[in-house]
This record gives C-alpha cells, sequence and structure tokens, in this order.
C-alpha cells in the first residue's frame, strides 16, 4: 500500500473517532436541559448529590435553628401557662372568691393608680361596707360598687383589650361574655375592682369618677 492510500485511511479513522466521540458526548448528557444544544457540541456528564438540606446550610446553621425554634416553642409554652395562671387566679383563687370585706384591689393594671384606689376604698365603704355580692333594694344597682346593669355591661367591652393580653384573646373573649351575661354582684372579687378602676380612669384619670358621686357621704 502506497504511503499516499496509508494517510487517507488514517485521516478517515480519526475522523471517526471523533465523530463517535461526539456522539456518545451528547447520548450521556443530562436530558432535562432547558436549552437546546447546537449540533455537535459536546457536554460534559454532571453528577449533583441528592441531600435533604439546601445548598449551603452547614450542620451548625441546622443547629442554631434548631435551637431558635426550640426557645421559640418554649417562649409561647410560658406565655401560655402564665396566661392560664391568671385565668384561674381571677376566677378560681381564694382571693377573688372573697365576698367579704374592704380590702386592697385585686387589679393592679394599666386603669390601677394610687389615687383612684384611694377614692375607690371610700366608695366600696359608702356603697356597699365590702359586700360584693349585695342588690339594692329597687334592685337596680349590684355589687361592691352599686353599678348598673348597663354601665356593668359597658364595663366588659372597656376591659376586653386589656384582658387579651393578660390572659388570651379567647379566654378574655370567653371570660367577658360569661360576666357580660351576669349581674355585677356575682362577678368575682378581681373583676368587680378591675372595673371600677377601668371606668373611673378610662379617658384620664378620675374620668369616671361622676359614676359615683353621690351616696351617704363624699369620697
Amino acid at each position: 500500500m502506497s504511503a499516499r492510500s496509508i494517510a487517507r485511511g488514517a485521516a478517515v479513522a480519526g475522523a471517526g473517532v471523533l465523530a463517535t466521540a461526539a456522539l456518545t458526548a451528547v447520548v450521556i448528557a443530562p436530558t432535562a436541559q432547558s436549552e437546546t444544544l447546537p449540533a455537535g457540541t459536546a457536554v460534559a456528564k454532571v453528577s449533583t448529590p441528592v441531600s435533604p438540606s439546601a445548598p449551603g446550610i452547614t450542620a451548625a446553621d441546622r443547629t442554631a435553628a434548631a435551637e431558635r425554634a426550640s426557645r421559640a416553642a418554649s417562649a409561647r409554652q410560658a406565655i401560655a401557662a402564665r396566661q392560664a395562671r391568671f385565668v384561674s387566679f381571677t376566677l378560681h383563687s381564694e382571693q377573688t372568691k372573697d365576698m367579704r370585706g374592704v380590702e386592697k384591689s385585686l387589679y393592679r393594671g394599666t386603669f390601677y393608680n394610687a389615687q383612684s384606689e384611694e377614692k375607690r376604698l371610700c366608695i366600696v365603704k359608702r356603697e356597699s361596707e365590702g359586700f360584693y355580692d349585695v342588690v339594692n333594694p329597687t334592685g337596680s344597682y349590684f355589687g361592691a360598687y352599686q353599678v348598673s346593669k348597663a354601665l356593668a355591661e359597658g364595663a366588659t367591652y372597656m376591659m376586653v383589650k386589656e384582658h387579651k393580653a393578660l390572659m388570651g384573646e379567647q379566654a378574655a373573649k370567653k371570660v367577658l361574655a360569661t360576666l357580660r351575661s351576669k349581674p355585677m354582684n356575682t362577678w368575682p372579687r378581681y373583676w368587680q375592682d378591675a372595673a371600677f378602676h377601668t371606668v373611673i380612669n378610662w379617658e384620664r384619670p378620675l374620668s369616671g369618677a361622676s359614676h359615683w358621686a353621690g351616696g351617704r357621704w363624699h369620697c
């Protein structure tokens, strides 16, 4: 065979090898490509590791995230426990169920202040002598502060916002709706004290004092 024939055969063989390599590269390339490749383009096969974690998230990151979630859950549990204790105190404690005696206010919330507390002690002695379950002879005024049905009902709405934070939204709505359906002389001591301070200080200190302007003596 001549040298020229051998050269031509080698060239043809080389071209066949290149064509085979190109075809193989295209066949093994990922099938999920979003773009159409130009004819004859060789694409290297890419192996993507499967991991349950997002790219770039380290073990330390996952640990920190778990700790944050745990702290948040603990905080929610602590709030729920505190709110439950508060509900129990206002409805079921010995102090709130004591319906006799002129005592310090069980309510010490947003509308409490020393000035209205001093006036409250005078009013509760004048109006009921510390009997939280009394009703006046005409059946028109109820409880330690001798409050009308209309004023008692209004007080339950006035107390909603503050007590949502203290006992949780659903508990506050439920408790105050229950109180609204009953005469004030049946309310626990805490709630009668809370209603007094809220009404008398609603707009500003002692702004509601006119509700208790009359009586056997001035307070």
